[in-house]
């Protein structure tokens, strides 16, 4: 699937207007480079050392545990439900990719305008935080709750668990609005709050422990702030 995000932003550009190629790939260039810069690294190495802690202790487990035995309900079931939708890729990575198409049909309108641009930002957070996200699933090594003994332990490329793809595709929509409306708090720490239900989601449902969500939130966060610093970066350079 992020292949085909990229296939998109390559084939966006037309055959004869090789410098709006290049401007595509140096755009994805210029987003990795940021995302692996040593800040960014040392903030993902303090995430996932805290994410390590809860998974190899009894938090994960114990904080499982007690939400299923003393929240989860059928109202949280039903709510659960709706908010996984945003966590499907099949559904959102499409929807961004049509979303930043849009530009080719709202130029000056200001609607559309956002619209492209929600698009554009988002696409480009799933291809910068998909792979790492991917990889490090399999880094960790985690199971899912009540699928082997020791589901929350980190035991590399033993499972694929150890990050929420889920709590990934569905913060990244609603974390790239949030990200769009730095000057309007009220906007912004609402979908905030917002792009944390998908991982929410996933403890409900008992598909994931509370490190594992909040790892696959985090990621999402990284690649979406990233975007956002590579357009602040942009703005001031225009």
């Amino acid at each position: 699937m992020l292949f085909i995000v990229i296939l998109f932003f390559y084939n966006s550009a037309s055959a004869d207007d090789k410098d709006k190629e290049r401007g595509i790939w140096n755009t994805v260039k210029n987003d990795y480079q940021q995302f692996y810069s040593s800040n960014h690294l040392m903030r993902m190495g303090i995430a996932f050392g805290g994410g390590a802690v809860m998974a190899n202790t009894s938090i994960d487990e114990n904080y499982q545990t007690w939400y299923q035995s003393h929240v989860r309900n059928s109202k949280t079931d039903e709510f659960s439900k709706v908010m996984k939708v945003f966590g499907e890729g099949i559904f959102f990575i499409p929807l961004s990719l049509f979303a930043a198409s849009t530009g080719y049909y709202f130029n000056s309108d200001e609607e559309g305008s956002a619209i492209t641009n929600w698009g554009n930002r988002a696409a480009r957070a799933y291809v910068l935080g998909g792979p790492p996200m991917l990889l490090m699933q399999r880094v960790t090594g985690a199971s899912r709750p009540s699928e082997t003994e020791d589901a929350s332990r980190w035991k590399p490329f033993n499972d694929s668990n150890g990050v929420s793809g889920h709590a990934f595709i569905g913060a990244v929509p609603f974390l790239t609005i949030a990200h769009m409306n730095e000057e309007n708090p009220l906007i912004k720490y609402l979908f905030y709050a917002i792009s944390g239900l998908t991982a929410w989601s996933r403890i409900n449902d008992n598909d994931h422990f509370a490190s594992q969500a909040a790892l696959g939130w985090y990621m999402a966060w990284e690649a979406t702030d990233t975007i956002l610093e590579r357009e602040k970066e942009d703005s001031n350079l225009r």
